[in-house]
């Protein structure tokens, strides 16, 4: 009798021992096959290239700019802190990195409504390419500006003295950019205070402000608050429309340094205009004088 109570416990025991193992394993099963459903990768848009070359409407198809302000309802040129809508047409920024450029192309291509052509660097540095890219742009009509590359280690008056003796401004058409993208060791009111040099200079000399080009995070960073005041192109790669810490006038996008573009070799820095933005507000003919 004793051995067969003794066998009785030890199989019971073994029954709930089983069922307990057996659940312990089917409920980590269950936390498997979530913690799997909880972390699986959603598609990610930024891995997708932006390609609006391909679907830019020519400059004929753009319709009327005043109707476009009105059913936005953003007529002031003055920015704010977004979210931004981008519009499908815009413009490019150029240098000696293009080569040489058949401009007739771009031009019969019909979608790049500006461009910036890089012209100086430093204190002594000219692109090689810039006199032929003003000179080709104008013979096709292509509206065309320039940009100053900004070396936040070298005097920004001296750097703008260099600029000014190089650029030709009745050969241009776009207000000229600051590239600002270096911040340097100085401190941030020192280097803010050089980037002041340039502009003064510019503005002394022309009457009218420059466009300031930087990054989203660049401008965030070291340049939110001191230049609010200026036209601004940001640049922010693959990441939705960028949304600037400021209520500055964000006029142009940068959105790809990929770009594809009929008449240039290899790839191009792209921008769109945002909200409201058009042609007209970067032209040096309608800026407001000082």
């Amino acid at each position: 009798m004793k051995r067969y109570l003794t066998a009785t416990l030890a199989i019971i025991c073994l029954l709930l021992f089983s069922t307990a193992l057996y659940a312990a394993g089917d409920k980590d099963k269950k936390k498997g096959k979530e913690a799997v459903q909880a972390y699986e990768p959603t598609p990610d848009l930024r891995l997708v290239p932006l390609k609006p070359q391909k679907s830019m409407p020519r400059v004929q198809e753009l319709g009327n700019f005043k109707d476009m302000q009105q059913q936005s309802g953003t007529a002031s040129i003055k920015g704010s802190y977004g979210p931004h809508k981008q519009q499908s047409r815009g413009g490019i920024d150029v240098s000696h990195y293009q080569g040489q450029i058949d401009w007739s192309q771009v031009a019969r291509d019909g979608k790049t409504l500006y461009v910036f052509c890089k012209s100086t660097e430093n204190t002594s540095f000219v692109d090689n390419t810039f006199e032929y890219n003003v000179r080709e742009c104008n013979k096709y009509k292509i509206p065309v500006g320039c940009y100053h590359f900004f070396n936040p280690q070298i005097s920004g008056a001296a750097q703008f003295e260099h600029f000014k003796r190089t650029v030709d401004m009745s050969k241009l058409d776009v207000v000229p950019m600051l590239d600002v993208e270096v911040r340097g060791k100085e401190s941030l009111e020192a280097f803010q205070a050089n980037i002041r040099q340039w502009i003064k200079g510019f503005e002394a000399t022309y009457h009218f402000k420059p466009i300031i080009y930087a990054s989203l995070h660049f401008y965030n960073k070291y340049l939110a608050g001191a230049f609010d005041d200026y036209i601004y192109m940001i640049a922010k790669y693959g990441e939705g429309t960028p949304n600037p810490q400021g209520p500055i006038p964000f006029a142009m996008w940068q959105y790809t340094s990929s770009g594809s573009v009929s008449g240039i070799r290899g790839r191009v820095d792209m921008s769109c205009f945002i909200d409201h933005f058009d042609v007209k507000d970067i032209l040096i003919k309608n800026q407001r004088k000082l």
